[in-house]
């Protein structure tokens, strides 16, 4: 993968974390149901609180996962390199 592309596909992946909030066990009281409003990922449904806790958890839970995902996306496509032919194939 292109380093450009992988720094964008990155960034993309790094900007759907926040520390914000999101309603566990939905629906919400509010709702007539039982959950709770709770800080941490939305987009993981992560609980934590703090800035602190938001880097550990991209530290490591989402860049480990995303490279994971690259390395098998990496092994599973054929290279596209041209083969190496001595003197220019003469």
């Amino acid at each position: 993968m292109q380093s450009d592309s992988l720094l964008r596909e990155l960034q993309g992946e790094i900007q759907k974390h926040a520390l914000s909030t999101f309603v566990d066990d939905p629906p919400a009281i509010g709702q007539g149901g039982k959950g709770g409003v709770v800080t941490g990922c939305p987009h993981c449904r992560k609980q934590f609180g703090t800035v602190s806790q938001l880097v550990s958890h991209v530290t490591d839970d989402v860049l480990p996962e995303f490279f994971r995902r690259n390395e098998t996306r990496s092994l599973e496509r054929p290279s596209h390199s041209a083969p190496i032919i001595p003197n220019g194939g003469r």
